[in-house]
């Protein structure tokens, strides 16, 4: 415990120091607990003990795949030894010491250690990856770290190699030019033998040679660039090879071997792993040798399937000697190019003239697959529509590989690989722009760099089209660019260039769609959520469920629609940023005002009834709340039961949509819909502590219903937001919503409304410590309550007034109080109010010593709220449950079981709790006679119980708190008259 309170503050521990790291430690272990590592972490006088398994801690996993790339890179295997430190590194998530962040000197330095072996390992991956001949994709990356490592010298010389190799020599002169200043200025030193050599190098034009991995310098280390692997020879009697004519074999002479495709992109960038993986497709042996190889690249307009297939077949061109066979499958006009077009074009290229060229799209298929049966040729298929098209250009045999690409799926294809490529990540796409417009420009905008990213959606086309549109005016900032594209309305006129545009592209693929398909495309531009499940599509269409998402689905497959599949989670939809700018484009183009508003309150309307149910089937009815007028539409019971088999899990996934949801009701001015919406949530928002969304919706709804004088829909929100400060504890603000909610529900004559906002209104009295006024107000709530036959607010009031009881000393009132709450839950089959009852009834067998009684209650209870996902009552019950550990003599159990329901109570920001849990922790210490700790612990539930203004609680614990110091000074004087004695 010393350590850790030295490594957080240093020498100026507060006075809480040690409950503060109890609290953290509670944390850890329940983050440990919930990813199914519950025993890690295990307390050990004096502190903690933490136990791992081999595989367990990262860092132990790092340094032995770290050892096996260097015994790797010491045997000549480099791509073995690539792979063992990429997986090292792999495990890093930037530096130990948080960006130099740390103040801690007891951290900094082993954190220091850590960053050191770490760039150990970057300098030894980017040997062996230089080893293997990629300098070339090395080259930004090497850029970025000796950018953040200046003055390492062997990161400089890596790059010194990687641009020289690439024949840019004058740019790795400057690199050593740039290092050698930096020395001097910084260190006032030369810079080291390595540098120096390869400068020499560089000058002389000599960079080549491999000796041992083992020698230190960069220069010498690496082997000259290796040349592409020529394959096997070809066949002497087919090739007129000398070989062939000395054996007499009839000399053949062959057409010109055909080199169809596109010159390859310069700047190409970012798909090393993709490219690595498709190589090996191409390049692996089938089962059989006559079973055709087929790769296809799928995925949106723009991604970049075309300049990657061009990129790997030149890469590829030494393995496939006869040639390469390039076509584009789709014209200008997005209609197909007829096969038939495509193979009089490869049968002219394999020197077929006119006049022998066969009638039929049948003979030149044929003719086509018996001329390439016997040579080592790649195709490339660039842009395919569907299966059809692609067959008739499929050669008969494995000896030439077919790259396909396509926005369409190719799953008819039997054979097929095929690879999903999605767009760049944020660093493949700084990569790009940095290879485009020069590392400089964009480091030195960095933060415009990002945003144009993020504008372009990090699709590849709309990048290109942008940096192409920068290096035409190298007098732009990258923040001028960013500000044209963040007008949505202009976004896309700007990602047009030369001819090209983003546009362009997605108009291509629209028009191409049935009616009903491009009318949900443009619909789809209507919902703000970032995403959206299958469902949403039927308001959308107006149309039945299935037939709804099978519509869905032709969107998927044109590439329009993004769809995730997490495991857990019901598939989630969403658009690229790019492709709904386009929708709103059509929405705006094809559809009135009108019909939008109509669609739009049919989809919130429906999202209205999807929540009513969740909070049914989780609640056991629809209890504690009150409803609006707004009209819920049909939707068949199969699909609500498929939606909502698990309702807790439905709201999680499901609530950033919520609540885009109700920002929308508000916007359209939907004031009905709207707070019916954001008050159905609040209990989903209570359970899981989400206070931060129960206040943004409501004052959302607040506003709009203000706005449209809906005294009925002020009334419910001033109660929830009421509510709202009643768990955060500020009960002052809370009775200031509270008052007038009740009186708005009065005027309108809504007597449940009336009797809800009493109730809370009676919970601040009680927790401020006025408990005659909390039982009055109890009393006439429970009347009202009875009348509206809400059973679950019924039972919630008599577990409150039992508590009353017990606060009073009236165990038996209490109990019989607590019986009637039962019996009313019991009615409604609301087990979450139950448990409650159940904790409130275990601390009144407490009060009367009846451990035994109270355990089985508490065990009763913490059973019901695990069941049903209630992490505040779990702690709840937890603290009883430790309670009667403690009672029962064994304090280290009961202390363990604090700290676990600590973590709980914090990761849940139930404050009350947190202070109930906090005191508990004292009375434990005491018992064990650590009063120490214990002052610790009632110093920490005072600081809360003060803010909160729970007067009775931090009556009880100043009561404590003076007992405690009372027996410390006894015991101190105690053994200070021992040592004395035995002096």
């Amino acid at each position: 415990m010393g350590r850790l309170v030295d490594a957080v503050w240093g020498v100026s521990p507060p006075p809480t120091a040690r409950a503060q790291i109890q609290i953290c430690v509670s944390i850890v272990r329940a983050s440990m607990a919930k990813a199914g590592l519950p025993d890690v972490i295990q307390t050990r006088s004096p502190g903690y003990f933490v136990e791992v398994g081999d595989d367990e801690l990262d860092l132990h996993v790092f340094e032995r795949a770290a050892s096996a790339g260097r015994t790797a890179a010491e045997a000549g295997r480099f791509e073995e030894a690539a792979s063992a430190f990429e997986t090292a590194l792999g495990l890093w998530r930037g530096s130990s010491c948080f960006g130099g962040g740390i103040a801690s000197t007891v951290l900094q330095a082993p954190a220091a250690r850590l960053d050191e072996q770490r760039l150990t390992v970057v300098e030894q991956w980017v040997d062996a990856r230089l080893a293997l001949g990629l300098h070339q994709q090395l080259v930004a990356r090497l850029i970025d770290l000796v950018m953040q490592n200046p003055l390492r010298e062997h990161l400089r010389a890596q790059l010194m190699v990687a641009l020289s190799r690439s024949g840019r020599q004058a740019e790795a002169l400057e690199v050593y030019r740039r290092g050698r200043r930096e020395l001097i200025d910084e260190l006032g030193i030369e810079p080291g033998e390595e540098l120096r050599r390869l400068q020499e190098s560089i000058l002389s034009g000599r960079l080549d040679g491999a000796p041992p991995v083992d020698v230190p310098s960069v220069a010498r280390v690496l082997p000259a660039m290796p040349a592409a692997a020529a394959g096997p020879a070809e066949p002497a009697a087919r090739t007129g090879t000398p070989a062939a004519q000395s054996a007499g074999a009839t000399v053949v002479e062959p057409p010109a071997v055909p080199r169809l495709l596109p010159g390859a992109i310069a700047d190409f960038a970012g798909r090393d792993e993709l490219l690595a993986s498709l190589r090996e497709a191409l390049e692996r042996d089938t089962e059989s040798s006559y079973a055709l190889r087929i790769v296809s690249i799928t995925g949106r307009g723009g991604v970049g399937k075309t300049t990657l297939a061009v990129h790997l077949g030149h890469s590829l061109a030494n393995r496939f000697p006869d040639g390469q066979m390039f076509a584009k499958l789709r014209g200008p006009s997005a209609q197909p190019i007829l096969p038939t077009r495509i193979l009089e074009r490869f049968l002219r290229c394999l020197g077929i003239p006119g006049s022998a060229m066969p009638p039929t799209i049948e003979e030149r298929a044929e003719l086509f697959r018996n001329l390439v049966a016997d040579r080592r040729m790649l195709i490339v298929l660039d842009d395919a529509i569907d299966e059809e098209q692609v067959r008739w250009l499929l050669p008969g045999s494995s000896n030439c590989p077919v790259l396909i690409t396509s926005r369409s799926r190719l799953a008819g294809l039997e054979g097929t690989s095929s690879v999903q490529i999605d767009v760049f990540s944020t660093e493949q796409a700084l990569e790009l722009l940095s290879r485009i417009l020069g590392s400089e420009r964009i480091h030195s905008e960095l933060p415009s760099a990002l945003q144009l990213i993020k504008l372009c959606g990090n699709l590849a086309l709309a990048l290109r089209i942008v940096a192409a549109r920068l290096v035409t005016r190298p007098h732009w900032p990258l923040s001028k660019m960013a500000a044209r594209l963040r007008d949505e309305r202009q976004r896309l006129d700007e990602l047009t260039h030369g001819g090209v545009g983003v546009r362009a592209g997605l108009a291509m693929v629209y028009q191409g769609l049935p009616s009903d398909a491009q009318r949900l495309f443009r619909r789809l531009s209507m919902l703000e959520a970032a995403e959206f499940s299958s469902w949403v599509a039927a308001p959308l269409l107006d149309l039945a469920v299935g037939e709804a998402e099978d519509v869905l689905e032709f969107l998927v497959d044109a590439q329009l629609v993004d769809v995730e599949v997490a495991k857990g989670r019901r598939p989630r939809y969403r658009l690229h940023d790019l492709v709904r700018v386009y929708s709103q484009e059509c929405l705006a183009e094809h559809e009135n005002t009108a019909e939008r508003a109509v669609v739009l309150c049919r989809v919130l309307s429906t999202w209205l009834l999807l929540v009513e149910e969740a909070h049914r089937r989780a609640y056991g009815g629809d209890h504690t709340l009150i409803h609006g007028s707004a009209p819920r539409p049909a939707l068949d019971e199969s699909v609500i039961d498929r939606e909502l088999a698990d309702p807790l899990r439905w709201f999680e996934d499901e609530r950033a949509s919520l609540i885009t949801a109700v920002r929308q009701a508000a916007g359209a001015g939907l004031d009905e819909l709207c707070w019916d919406l954001a008050l159905t949530l609040v209990t989903l928002f209570e359970m899981y502590g989400y206070f931060d969304d129960w206040r943004t919706t409501h004052e959302i709804a607040l506003a709009v219903t203000r706005h449209n004088d809906n005294r009925r829909g002020q009334a419910a929100m001033l109660y929830s937001l009421g509510a709202l400060h009643m768990f955060e504890y500020k009960l002052d603000e809370a009775r200031g919503r509270l008052g007038p909610a009740c009186e708005l529900f009065r005027e309108v004559g809504d007597v449940h409304g009336e009797a809800l906002a009493l109730r809370n209104l009676a919970f601040v009295d009680r927790i401020q410590g006025r408990l005659d006024e909390a039982m009055a107000g109890y009393e006439k709530a429970l009347v009202m309550l009875s009348e509206v036959n809400d059973s679950t607010a019924e039972a919630h009031v008599l577990s409150n007034m039992a508590q009353i009881h017990l606060d009073r000393g009236l165990i038996a009132e209490g109990k019989q109080t607590m019986a009637a709450g039962l019996a009313a839950v019991e009615r409604s089959g609301n087990r979450r109010v139950r448990a409650q009852i159940l904790c409130r009834l275990g601390e009144a067998h407490l009060q009367i010593d009846e451990v035994t009684e109270a355990e089985y209650v508490f065990t009763q209870a913490l059973e019901t709220v695990r069941s049903v996902g209630d992490p505040v009552g779990e702690c709840y019950a937890l603290r009883g449950l430790a309670i009667v550990r403690s009672r029962q003599g064994s304090h280290g159990t009961a202390y363990e079981i604090l700290e676990q329901a600590m973590g709980i109570a914090s990761q849940a920001r139930e404050y009350l709790a947190i202070g109930r849990i906090q005191l508990s922790l004292g009375e434990v210490a005491a018992d064990r006679g650590s009063y120490g700790s214990a002052k610790e612990h009632l110093a920490a539930a005072l600081d809360v119980f003060g803010r909160m203004q729970a007067t009775k609680w931090r009556e009880q614990t100043l009561r404590l708190m003076n007992e405690v110091s009372e027996a410390s000074d006894d015991a101190a004087a105690a053994a200070a008259y021992a040592q004395a004695s035995s002096g």
